[in-house]
């Protein structure tokens, strides 16, 4: 049911935008002093608009400049073709703009367009679309839309009968070749097998396992050769080590440092006094005791690391 009014209280971008949030297919004709308007929606999306020899966007532009006039709303008819990829909020804020800054779009009514010659273009473009998709009826079945009721049941009996001897045609010859085919593979010769080249067999435990006693001893000296080789290395390496280690050592004890101190003792032998060019030493000497009985002075010799 075609839904009808007038552009009194709602704008152009209002109304659309109300069928747009109820996500309504269709369209919606606008009639001007000028001509008609048309504005296609599929699924809540402007897809196509049309205004005299204006498409698409610019049609939009066009019809926010025109004041209001009377609509009808029909949710039959379908879009020709897509020419809007924008959504319907951005076209209408474009178009506003436009206003704001005085671009003026196009005449959409040139001298010479006629309403008429649109309006018959526009009721051939929608019978064209309502005969390519006739209420979603395949192609191989549209034809019955032509014809009269005392003839359908006749055409849906012919189509039976044809799908039906489409199974036969196809089903039985292949039950008829079966047989000659299963006759021709027992009667062809037996395919010899592939020879498969011997498996390559990896030294693991358990291929040594199962390998033969010469097989297993050549393994077994390959495997001791390999292993004498390597606590040669070891040793070797251990050696060299070894030498490297005494070589460091040897330069750090090459012997400690021996400094003499002249030190003077008393009768009980112990150093009342230490002379000498080195502080270590003398902390040393100092600590010395000597025999009990006579005071003397000595020169001792003290080794310092």
């Amino acid at each position: 049911m075609a839904l009808t009014g007038h552009l009194s209280d709602l704008s152009l971008s209002e109304l659309i935008e109300f069928f747009c949030n109820q996500r309504k297919s269709g369209r919606l004709r606008v009639l001007y002093p000028q001509g008609s308007g048309y504005f296609y929606l599929q699924a809540g999306s402007v897809v196509d608009a049309r205004i005299g020899t204006l498409r698409g966007i610019d049609a939009v532009y066009y019809a926010l400049t025109l004041a209001n006039a009377k609509f009808e709303f029909s949710g039959s008819a379908e879009a020709p073709e897509r020419t809007i990829n924008q959504p319907w909020t951005q076209v209408v804020l474009e178009g506003l703009r436009r206003l704001d800054e005085g671009i003026t779009p196009a005449d959409a009514f040139p001298e010479g367009f006629s309403p008429e010659t649109d309006e018959i273009q526009v009721v051939k473009q929608a019978a064209e679309s309502e005969s390519i998709h006739p209420s979603h009826v395949p192609a191989f079945l549209s034809f019955m839309g032509g014809e009269s009721t005392n003839r359908k049941p006749m055409v849906a009996g012919a189509i039976a009968v044809a799908i039906l001897a489409s199974v036969a045609a196809i089903g039985v010859p292949a039950g008829w070749y079966s047989r000659p085919n299963v006759a021709a593979v027992a009667a062809q010769p037996p395919v010899a097998a592939p020879v498969e080249a011997p498996p390559v067999v990896t030294a693991t435990p358990e291929a040594v396992a199962t390998q033969s006693p010469e097989a297993s001893s050549n393994s077994e000296d390959a495997a001791a050769l390999a292993a004498r080789r390597q606590r040669e290395r070891d040793r070797a390496r251990a050696r060299d080590e070894k030498a490297a280690l005494s070589g460091a050592n040897g330069a750090n004890n090459s012997g400690p440092k021996k400094v003499a101190v002249t030190v003077t003792y008393d009768e009980s032998g112990r150093v009342i006094q230490a002379s000498g060019g080195d502080a270590s030493a003398l902390r040393i000497a100092r600590q010395k005791r000597f025999p009990p009985g006579k005071a003397g002075s000595a020169t001792v010799t003290i080794p310092i690391n």
